[in-house]
């Protein structure tokens, strides 16, 4: 279905693919009854659909109704499943009764697809109060997953209730993964020397986020760093030894730093241990029969212990000899492996001993992205996710234009080169600093992609849309954050730079100011030729 609407202006996220209204409305009855056919009944048997639709009817029309089931025929909304439906499609129609009153039908083709449409009547009503548009929906998303990846791990770690909250902004905007980054804050065995002090996530948490998340008709995926990304767990007392550099765990802490290395040496017999400890430990939390072991940015592998292996088989060969033996394990446990891309990408005898071994995550932030990359993962046969962001890392306002730019091409990439689905990520880098809801216009923007193939999706109508629906005005905020945004001349990022070069330090000893080396090679400040270089050439691999 190409999107089609006659209609002047009805604020969806995302926008039906077959949309016609008439410019009327039906209002809806102050008191009335919901009503849960027998098909749809059975599936949501704990009645959680009928009470989506009360709480948003009570909280943003006013209205008090009850819900039912048995003998439907007279509800003025109602819920059905009819399995004859295409697959994830739904229809919705909102009609007026001769008395004028709202009459609201919506129909999927299974309980998931029901909980779209009702997501999409919600959206009318918080729109439109009591008055609802008439309209005929018809609809059906072009990629199966749509996922949303949170760093929780290098910045602020999110509490129960806001993970909660961001669960309920996901279902109402139709996403139906959701991945959690973990590196050290997750309360681990044996890792307490990294979490400690962090506010870490325990299993408690887990258990309660992936059961809100089933009831939501969202999987909770476990994502957990396994091989780079160790920073934390590689300055302990007990795993200092295991990276690359073990020399360098007593540096002092970095928010840069620890973006560079700090991967695990694959040569070491404890280091495959404790990947699978972490799996271990985690997997069992979740009712997901994924792990995505992540995988990416191993910067310094095959430069430090493991160089002279690295130089007789080749750095590919070593990447894939510790994931291959990683990823039989999960197999070995009913889990399917997932892990990001851009190492494989970037060594064909990697990505052909891995491309049937899990479900690449094909990550390309560029606003200008081509879909090369896209295409070469789909040529290899593999499983692939395509995974933009929504452009907030190391700012306190977002990228609008880059997120749109970089989100409705990948996903157009994804629809056309049949990707299973899109993940959308909103990394933490230099202590996630924004305030969560600048992530907002980035995550609709890759719901309304996500669901309709990207391309041309209509920035603009999703722009108001997100004023209305998420930040509750008629119109232009989104707008002014993109043009505050422009208007940064010394960013978060340069703030961070500026601090950790520490330029002003004075060493006493060598009467001399000091220059964080490492620092200054990953910004691209000259300090001349030494130690720094090795962090260089992993800066050049960003």
């Amino acid at each position: 279905m190409t999107p089609v609407t006659n209609r002047a202006d009805i604020p969806l996220i995302p926008t039906p693919r077959l949309l016609r209204a008439d410019g009327s409305a039906a209002v809806l009855a102050a008191i009335g009854r919901i009503g849960e056919g027998a098909a749809a009944a059975a599936c949501d048997a704990s009645g959680r659909l009928m009470r989506l639709i009360r709480r948003d009817l009570e909280a943003c029309a006013g209205l008090r109704w009850r819900a039912g089931r048995g003998d439907v025929g007279e509800c003025a909304i109602r819920l059905d499943v009819d399995a004859a439906m295409a697959a994830q499609s739904y229809r919705l129609d909102v009609g007026r009764r001769i008395d004028g009153s709202a009459s609201v039908v919506i129909v999927g083709g299974d309980a998931d697809v029901l909980r779209y449409g009702v997501q999409t009547f919600r959206q009318l009503v918080r729109y439109a109060g009591p008055a609802v548009p008439v309209v005929h929906i018809e609809d059906a998303p072009v990629l199966p997953v749509r996922g949303y990846y949170l760093d929780v791990t290098r910045g602020r770690v999110p509490t129960p209730a806001s993970l909660k909250a961001l669960v309920d902004v996901l279902e109402l905007h139709k996403y139906n993964q959701l991945q959690l980054y973990v590196e050290h804050t997750f309360r681990f065995d044996g890792l307490s020397q990294a979490w400690r002090g962090t506010g870490a996530l325990g299993a408690d948490d887990i258990l309660e986020l992936d059961e809100y998340c089933a009831k939501a008709g969202i999987e909770l995926v476990p994502s957990v760093s396994t091989f780079g990304h160790q920073y934390m767990a590689l300055r302990t007392d007990r795993y200092a030894g295991l990276g690359e550099f073990p020399e360098q765990a007593g540096r002092p802490f970095s928010l840069i730093e620890r973006m560079e290395h700090h991967t695990l040496n694959p040569l070491m017999d404890e280091s495959l241990a404790l990947a699978k400890r972490l799996i271990d430990q985690y997997a069992p939390l979740f009712r997901s029969r994924r792990f995505n072991i992540c995988a990416d940015e191993t910067f310094d592998l095959g430069k430090g212990r493991s160089a002279a292996q690295a130089g007789t088989v080749g750095v590919g060969t070593l990447y894939a000899g510790y994931l291959t033996e990683l990823c039989s394990y999960l197999e070995e446990r009913g889990l399917q492996p997932m892990m990001w891309a851009d190492i494989a990408v970037g060594h064909p005898e990697a990505l052909e001993r891995l491309r049937d071994k899990a479900v690449l995550l094909n990550w390309q932030y560029e606003p200008d992205v081509d879909e090369s990359r896209t295409a070469l993962v789909a040529s290899t046969g593999a499983a692939q996710y395509v995974c933009p962001a929504v452009h907030c890392w190391n700012a306190l306002l977002p990228r609008i234009d880059t997120a749109w730019d970089n989100i409705s091409r990948m996903a157009a990439y994804g629809a056309a080169h049949r990707a299973e689905g899109i993940l959308v990520t909103d990394w933490g880098d230099y202590g996630h600093v924004n305030d969560p809801v600048m992530s907002l216009p980035g995550l609709c923007y890759g719901a309304q992609c996500g669901w309709n193939g990207g391309g041309d999706c209509g920035q603009a109508a999703v722009d108001r849309a997100i004023d209305r629906l998420e930040y509750g005005v008629e119109g232009g905020f989104v707008d002014m954050l993109r043009q505050a945004s422009a208007c940064v001349t010394f960013g978060w990022d340069d703030a961070v730079r500026y601090l950790e070069l520490d330029m002003h330090a004075y060493d006493h000893a060598d009467h001399r100011p000091v220059l964080n080396g490492d620092v200054a090679a990953f910004c691209d400040v000259c300090v001349g030729s030494g130690p720094a270089e090795r962090v260089a050439d992993a800066a050049d691999v960003c």
